[in-house]
């Protein structure tokens, strides 16, 4: 009977970790691409920033005030896998702040992610002019 209460301390707290493992991990996935759609406006900055363990490209997008004379809103996204220069949304993204032409920009919105670098929940997925 001994040996049973002593699996017991052992089995119920790791039953326990794997439980809240199992409810994070579908968390993450039940709120991933929570949200999709576009938006235009002019791509005002493109940088890559974060740690050296971490890296991921920040851009801000300067949206069409509905006044004249209004401030721009400014939208910031990011973009997966940014550390490859030549990835082909990063050029057109480089390309389109040093043109200043009205883009739209296709994104996805994750929420709630518990390990991601950026502070932005916009993911930039497709450029078009």
């Amino acid at each position: 009977m001994a040996l049973d209460k002593k699996k017991l301390f052992i089995v119920v707290p790791v039953a326990l970790v794997v439980l809240f493992i199992l409810a994070q991990l579908t968390r993450v996935w039940w709120y991933r691409g929570y949200s999709k759609g576009s938006r235009t406006g002019v791509v005002r900055k493109v940088s890559i920033k974060g740690p050296p363990y971490c890296k991921y490209l920040s851009g801000e997008l300067a949206l069409q005030g509905g006044q004249p004379g209004q401030p721009p809103e400014i939208w910031e996204f990011s973009i997966e896998g940014a550390d490859d220069e030549t990835n082909p949304l990063v050029v057109n993204l480089k390309l389109a702040e040093k043109s200043g032409e009205r883009v739209t920009l296709t994104y996805r919105q994750d929420l709630h992610s518990l390990f991601r670098c950026t502070p932005s929940e916009y993911f930039v997925n497709n450029l078009e002019k």
